[in-house]
């Protein structure tokens, strides 16, 4: 794990060139990268344990983990991994890939592949599982299919046994899902610029309602309370919109003191106290801070390489600190929040086309 300024990036940019070289699917590389972090030399506890990042382009998950080491799984050429998620305990990473449209299993122990289930020829874009871990619900925008898919941890199998064509009975496809706390219902977010929330009844894949956004909730911008009584989800219509959905009356509330609150938002992570949310501002290079309990919005920059398009992403909390994806510059943000104080982590070369990472997850 590489910890860096803007001082640093010529020797990043070689660094990251030499280290592209990749092993066979599946495999997995360590290595120590320079100035990284030990408990010797300022780690914290918000450090410890494993950070799973998706570096799209070169079709790797880079996995951080609190000693300063860095992990490599390799996954098949053309994989293009975009989002992660893992089973409730954290035995299993369910990868979402553009590329191929595969969603693939790694046994996150070992590292290693232990299933790949073909869903589309592209696009697979998000994939949850369900709170007590035996369903997985897939989204893809492009097939606008909703694909159910039945886990067995013991047997390491994992089955789709439903879909639902979410196209033909709404016209717009799935982009991301949150489960209620009771795995009774999901909410799924719809692709497209007219956005909204597909209220879905998960035992018999129907859709029950749908809630309106201003504009796509595209970036997995959906986050459960710890109670589970409440959803905070952002869109990404206008200057940004904040929202607030009840699990219980499946009512969702804007919170719109807050004003504009910035440009194309997208990842969203919520304090450990639910006092304050971090939004991922792609547009203006920054994560936008949103009290809680009040209605000011404040920012952070994370505009790494000044005068090029870095492009803040998804996002993710580990206890105090906040892990921010770069989607074209190849790094990891992470925002100690009790100092204010912002690092690089190097995760993947700049993108000359696409996007050098994506999705971000913390292992449980």
């Amino acid at each position: 794990m590489r910890l860096i300024t803007r001082a640093g990036l010529a020797i990043l940019i070689a660094a990251g060139v030499m280290a592209a070289a990749g092993g066979a699917p599946g495999s997995l590389a360590a290595s120590e990268g320079i100035g990284s972090m030990n408990p010797a030399s300022g780690a914290t506890a918000s450090d410890n344990g494993e950070i799973w990042v998706a570096a799209q382009n070169t079709d790797e998950i880079r996995i951080l983990l609190g000693t300063g080491a860095t992990e490599t799984v390799t996954l098949p050429a053309g994989s293009q991994p975009h989002t992660i998620s893992f089973s409730p305990d954290g035995s299993y990473a369910y990868i979402s890939n553009l590329g191929d449209g595969n969603l693939i299993v790694v046994r996150a122990e070992d590292r290693q592949i232990v299933a790949t289930l073909d869903l589309h020829t592209f696009f697979t874009h998000d994939t949850k599982a369900s709170p007590d871990g035996s369903i997985l619900l897939s989204a893809n925008p492009m097939s606008r299919i909703l694909t159910k898919i039945a886990v067995d941890e013991e047997a390491e199998t994992w089955t789709p046994v439903a879909s639902l064509d979410m196209g033909a009975l709404i016209e717009r496809g799935p982009v991301c899902v949150t489960f209620r706390s009771d795995g009774a219902r999901a909410y799924v977010s719809l692709f497209g610029p007219a956005g909204g929330i597909a209220i879905v009844d998960v035992a018999t894949m129907t859709i029950t309602g749908t809630l309106t956004t201003a504009g796509g909730v595209s970036g997995c911008g959906i986050v459960r309370s710890s109670d589970g009584r409440t959803i905070f989800l952002a869109s990404s219509g206008g200057a940004g919109h904040f929202y607030r959905l009840d699990t219980a009356t499946d009512t969702l509330t804007e919170d719109q003191a807050y004003g504009p609150i910035g440009t194309n938002l997208h990842g969203l992570a919520v304090a450990a106290n639910e006092k304050r949310a971090y939004i991922a501002a792609v547009g203006d290079e920054q994560v936008k801070v949103l009290n809680l309990e009040g209605t000011e919005v404040s920012a952070i920059s994370l505009d790494w390489r000044l005068g090029v398009q870095d492009g803040p992403d998804s996002i993710a909390r580990k206890g105090s600190n906040i892990y921010v994806t770069l989607r074209f510059a190849g790094q990891v943000a992470r925002i100690r929040v009790q100092t204010g104080a912002v690092e690089y982590i190097f995760v993947a070369p700049p993108a000359t086309t696409g996007w050098a990472v994506h999705g971000i997850a913390i292992r449980p």
